[in-house]
């Protein structure tokens, strides 16, 4: 594992959550990390770079962090798992599923490293948005 990537992982599911929120068609397409930074692609029909203030999202985002939210992680049998996340990204061999939740806030099924509790996160921002498709935008977002 990398550094920041249970940071960065954890601070991504608070910023999708928040913008999922605030554009009620806004879907996840995909999420990556390098060392030192994310990114996040979402699709929607409403142009994010219009309908978003980046100061006010990475706002909420450090209100949510500064909270210091316990995060918890369980593996679940498909079945189970479906009566409380979405699985539609998740392939239908998988019948275990590990499900992320930020306490309060978030839950979805992640396989990916994340922290114990918000506070780990530290410092988080918003670097760019970006239209990189039809109806296709993506967030680049570092924690220090």
């Amino acid at each position: 594992m990398k550094p920041n990537e249970g940071r960065l992982q954890t601070a991504e599911h608070i910023l999708s959550r928040i913008i999922e929120r605030k554009v009620s068609d806004a879907r996840v397409v995909i999420a990556k990390f390098k060392e030192e930074s994310g990114l996040l692609e979402m699709t929607t029909e409403t142009d994010l770079r219009e309908e978003l203030d980046l100061n006010e999202i990475q706002d909420r985002v450090c209100e949510i962090i500064r909270k210091e939210l316990p995060v918890h992680k369980s593996t679940k049998k498909r079945e189970e798992a479906e009566k409380e996340v979405a699985l539609s990204n998740i392939p239908r061999f998988v019948q275990d599923v590990r499900i992320v939740e930020i306490e309060d806030f978030d839950k979805r099924p992640c396989r990916d490293p994340h922290v114990n509790n918000t506070k780990e996160i530290g410092n988080f921002k918003i670097l760019s948005l970006k239209r990189v498709g039809n109806n296709r935008y993506r967030f680049t977002f570092q924690v220090e």
